[in-house]
Order: C-alpha cells, then sequence, then structure tokens
C-alpha cells in the first residue's frame, strides 16, 4: 500500500457509562461524519467521533487524528489494543477453505456480483485476482472489514489486523501470479468426465480441477449461464465412484457459491410477482416438488436444480437454497402486498411443507423462529386492520381473527391475537351488533356461542382461552339483559316445568356461552322445578316424563344429580322462587 492511504473511523458509545464501540471504517470524510450525526440523533444519550486514520508506510503504522466529535460527553480516547493479531488463515491455500471462502463472499459482495464471479472463481483465476488487486479501494475496504471485525473480540487493534491481512493478501497475489506462468497439460476440448478422471488419475486433483472449471467458467457471459454450466457438468460425471464423488463435490461447490448471489439464483428459479411467490418456488426447488404449481412457468434449470435435490444430490447447492429460504422468510417484506388473507394462508401452507422436507440441510427450530418473527409481523394493527376491512359484521370479524391462529406460530404470538379478539368483544360496534342488530337475539347469541366454541377449540395458551371465554360469556350477559331474554321465558304462562325446559335447552343446545350465561339460566330454571308450581306439576301425570327430559337436558350441560320433586316446601326467596341448589 502507498503511504498516505486514508479512511475514516467512526466510534459510538450510547450513554455516558457505555464503552466506545467501532462502528464503520468509511473512505469519505463526508459519509463517516453523516453517519456520527445519524447515530446520535437516535440516541440522544450517545456520543460519536470520527478519526481520520493515515497510512505511513515507512513506519508500517496508522496515524491517528481526530476530525469530528458530537454528543454531550467528554471523549475519552479508547484504550489502546496492543495484543498479537491471529488469524485463522495462514497461508494463502487457506483462502480456499470453507469459512474463509465464505468471508470473502460476504466482504467482497458489491465487487463479485459486478465481476459476476464466485469466491471460487476468483481464488482460481489469476486474471480475477489481478482486476482484484487493480480495484484498490475494494481490496482495501474488504481488509478493513475484516480486521475491524476481528478487532472488536481481540485484544489485538485494527491496525495489526490489517497489517496481517494485507500481508496474507500480497502472498495470494504473489502465487497466483507465479501459478500464472505455468502450463497446463489438461485439455481444453475434453469433456468434462474426461476432464476429471485425467487429472484425478494423475493426482493434484482439488486444485486442478479447480483451476479447469474456473478457466471454463471465464467464457460464460454471467453468473446464470455458469450455473447452467455447472449443471451440465454434474450431468457428465465419470463412472468411476471416487472419481464420481469428486467431481460432484467440486461442481456443488461452485454451483453452491453462484447460488448465493441474488443474480444468478433469480435467473435460475426466475423471478416472482411477490415475495411469497418467490419463497413458495424457492420451497419447491428444495424439497424436489418439480410438478408443484409454484413451478409453472419456471425456468428448465430450476426444475433441473429440484430434480438433483429429489435424487439427493448436490448437498451443498441444497444447503445454500435453505439458507436463501431462511433470509426470505425473515426479511420484512410481506408475502402479499395486496391481500393480508392470502399472506397468512400461504404462510401457513410454507410452514407446513418446509417442515415437512426439513432435516439435515433446513434445521426444524430455525424454521420455527422465522416464521414466528414473520406471524408476529401478520399481527401489526395495520395488517389486522387490513384483514377485517371487508367484513360484513362483527361476528365475521371475530370469525377472521379466530381463523388466523391456526397460521400463526409462537405463544405470545398466540396471546397477542387473543388480546385482538378480546378488544373487539368489548368494542362498542361489537356490543351495539349483537345486542340490538339484525335477526333474533337468540340467533346472535348463538354465534356468539359458536364463536366462544371454536375460540376454546383452538391452541391458544389456556389463559389466554380462560380470557377469551370470559370476554365472550360478558358479552353474552349484556344480550342477555338488554333483551330480557332469560325474564321472557321465566314471566310466560306456560307451565313452571316447560318453562324451566326451555332455559335448559338453551345451554344444551349450545345456544349461551359457557359461563355466567348458562349457570344463570341452570339457576332460574333450578328454582322453577323446586317452587311450589314445580312441585305440582312433578305429581301430575306427565309430570315424570317432563322431570327425566330435564334430567337429560342437565347431563348434558354437566354432570349431575337426578332431577326429582322434592316433597318438603324450601325456603323462599325475595321473589317468591326457591333458592338454586
Amino acid at each position: 500500500m502507498a503511504s498516505g492511504k486514508v479512511h475514516f473511523e467512526v466510534f459510538f458509545k450510547k450513554h455516558p457509562k457505555g464503552e466506545w464501540v467501532l462502528v464503520e471504517a468509511l473512505n469519505e470524510r463526508s459519509d463517516a461524519i453523516a453517519l456520527a450525526d445519524r447515530l446520535v440523533a437516535k440516541a440522544p444519550r450517545g456520543s460519536a467521533r470520527v478519526a481520520r486514520e493515515t497510512w505511513i508506510e515507512t513506519s508500517g503504522t496508522f496515524r491517528t487524528v481526530t476530525i469530528h466529535e458530537i454528543g454531550a460527553e467528554r471523549f475519552a480516547v479508547p484504550k489502546e489494543k496492543t495484543g498479537e493479531a491471529k488469524l485463522p488463515c495462514v497461508t494463502p491455500d487457506d483462502l480456499a477453505g470453507p469459512a474463509a471462502r465464505d468471508t470473502v463472499r460476504r466482504v467482497l459482495a458489491p465487487w463479485l456480483e459486478r465481476q459476476e464471479v464466485c469466491p471460487l472463481e476468483l481464488l482460481y483465476r489469476p486474471d480475477m485476482i489481478e482486476a482484484l488487486d487493480a480495484c484498490e479501494s475494494d481490496l482495501q475496504h474488504a481488509i478493513q472489514k475484516v480486521a475491524i471485525a476481528r478487532s472488536q473480540n481481540s485484544d489485538a487493534s485494527v491496525h495489526a489486523y490489517v497489517r496481517l491481512l494485507t500481508e496474507l493478501v500480497e502472498k495470494g497475489i504473489e502465487k497466483s501470479r507465479k501459478e500464472a506462468k505455468r502450463k497446463t497439460q489438461d485439455p481444453k476440448n475434453a469433456s468434462f468426465r474426461e476432464l476429471t478422471e485425467k487429472i484425478y488419475a494423475e493426482g493434484s486433483a482439488e486444485t486442478r480441477l479447480r483451476r479447469a472449471i474456473a478457466e471454463r467458467l471465464a467464457n460464460a457471459p454471467g453468473m446464470a449461464r455458469k450455473a447452467e454450466m455447472l449443471l451440465d457438468f454434474h450431468d457428465d460425471l465419470p463412472d468411476e465412484p471416487e472419481a464420481r464423488d469428486f467431481a460432484a463435490k467440486e461442481a456443488d461447490a461452485f454451483l453452491a457459491e453462484m447460488l448465493s448471489f441474488d443474480r444468478a439464483l433469480h435467473q435460475i428459479v426466475g423471478q416472482s410477482r411477490d415475495l411469497g411467490s418467490h419463497v413458495e418456488r424457492l420451497t419447491s426447488v428444495f424439497a424436489g416438488a418439480q410438478t408443484h404449481p409454484s413451478m409453472s412457468g419456471a425456468p428448465d434449470n430450476a426444475r433441473r436444480l429440484a430434480a438433483k435435490f429429489e435424487a439427493r444430490e448436490l448437498p451443498g447447492s441444497k444447503g445454500e437454497i435453505a439458507r436463501r429460504v431462511l433470509d426470505a422468510l425473515r426479511q420484512p417484506k410481506r408475502f402479499k402486498p395486496d391481500n393480508v388473507l392470502e399472506e397468512i394462508a400461504l404462510a401457513r401452507s410454507l410452514a407446513q411443507r418446509l417442515i415437512a422436507a426439513s432435516g439435515d440441510h433446513l434445521n426444524p427450530q430455525a424454521l420455527v423462529e422465522a416464521f414466528t418473527v414473520r406471524s408476529a409481523r401478520l399481527l401489526s394493527p395495520e395488517s389486522v386492520e387490513e384483514a377485517l376491512k371487508e367484513a360484513s359484521s362483527p361476528a365475521e370479524e371475530i370469525s377472521r381473527l379466530l381463523s388466523m391462529e391456526d397460521n400463526l406460530v409462537g405463544e405470545q404470538n398466540k396471546v397477542k391475537l387473543a388480546s385482538y379478539v378480546r378488544a373487539r368483544l368489548s368494542g362498542q360496534k361489537t356490543v351495539s351488533w349483537f345486542a340490538k342488530g339484525p335477526g333474533q337475539p337468540f340467533e346472535r347469541l348463538a354465534q356468539l356461542s359458536a364463536l366462544q366454541k371454536r375460540a376454546l377449540k383452538g391452541s391458544f395458551p389456556e389463559s389466554a382461552k380462560a380470557e377469551m371465554s370470559d370476554a365472550f360469556d360478558a358479552l353474552g350477559m349484556m344480550i342477555i339483559h338488554d333483551n330480557q331474554l332469560f325474564e321472557r321465558i321465566t314471566g310466560s304462562n306456560l307451565p313452571a316445568l316447560d318453562r324451566a325446559t326451555g332455559l335448559l335447552r338453551l345451554a344444551a343446545q349450545d345456544i349461551l356461552p359457557l359461563g355466567r350465561c348458562q349457570q344463570d339460566a341452570q339457576a332460574r330454571a333450578m328454582r322453577l322445578l323446586s317452587s311450589e308450581m314445580g312441585r305440582s306439576e312433578a305429581r301430575e301425570e306427565h309430570g315424570p316424563a317432563k322431570l327425566q327430559e330435564l334430567q337429560g337436558l342437565l347431563a348434558r350441560i354437566q354432570p349431575a344429580e337426578p332431577v326429582k320433586a322434592r316433597a318438603e316446601p324450601e325456603p323462599q326467596s325475595d321473589n317468591g322462587a326457591t333458592a338454586s341448589p
């Protein structure tokens, strides 16, 4: 690196007792200052400062000058780190390991996408390494990002890691230049099968085959074509088992890295109209479901990939598709921006399919966590209002809320949904509709009872079920009270036992919600039964049959002792009826 290279480091502490944390290293002074100002604007108790770091080649160190400070705190210089920097990668060959390649993919993602190459292709193509070396800003920024991440969990400074990483990169570039001068004897026009067989038989297989694959991919016009070529390679494997496994593993490694980039993925599986359709197709590819409706209109390569997965081939690529599925599930974007009910149904379908297809490549627990987060987003006030906006009545609104429960993951999400149900039940609009809405009061009461029963059959936590049940019951009592339903029955001219039967039928036939509604009906029925008129009717010709019917109704409501007429009068209540047993 030449003397005078400059970058700007932004430090931030959330509050006076917090620790200074290096947030980002940027190439532009204005960007660094703007970032510091934004950090303090979001956290008024915080403080930020920007330091200019200038590389001094003669001493091999950075010169630090603070150029910007913001926040009320007195700024203290961060404690200097003097520990030794250590890296898991010691030699350039170590950069070809899976973990190192993943780091290369993350820190060089913009450059790799512009060049349309994957990390393996970069590492085994000297021309690409030279191109990266010529882009000093991209390379330096990548080194800084790795150094910052390493330093945060180490006693060594960022500068120490920058020096160590720079030395490693320079060794890798020099090694690549030496290898570029060597002439390979690999046949240029041979099939992939012939090429693999020759390389495998002659030894030094992994490096030679990776270099040969990278050379062939160099002629392809873009990542999508490269991914297609890799599928072609995988279709042309040697017959000998060990050589076949070796070639399949290397083709899979290249393809998995290609699929980690959006450009290649979207061209392989095709563009979708929304995130939900995209995840649905990815799920079909992952599960090997070539004939699923979501694969309609998909490119041929998507079906080829699905067929490979169905045949238990390309494990690395299948793992990458699994990662992309999880990433998509965690996105804040809606599956179906224009229809929340359709989104809820799709989320349920996807959860069922992915859980069924989960295993080594897709952790069921990770799926549950992803769907729990997505379920929480579906319960935002805006989404809930959208789901209810075209409901024809408050009863349908509550029905729609309860239908969401089957599609939600996570206990806390179900507790939150139950709170929405309770809020609707106590709202003035709902109370007014059930108390004085269209139709007969008993019809609305039966609707309320059916909704309560549906809520209790769901998978809500028991505490949430109990609270919802009480809310349904309370609304039922309002309907009964406002329409004087029980008074109409008890005050009618019918025989006492017939009135008692009418009250118990309401409870036994699920017209009344569980709770005080049924308890009040049962208590009134028992008072009629034990009244003087009730005892008299019980001794008449049709009395035993009526008592038997009453006994059956009580048994349907809850376990009860046999109903029989009492021989002796019982204490009277203030209104002349006997107290309920």
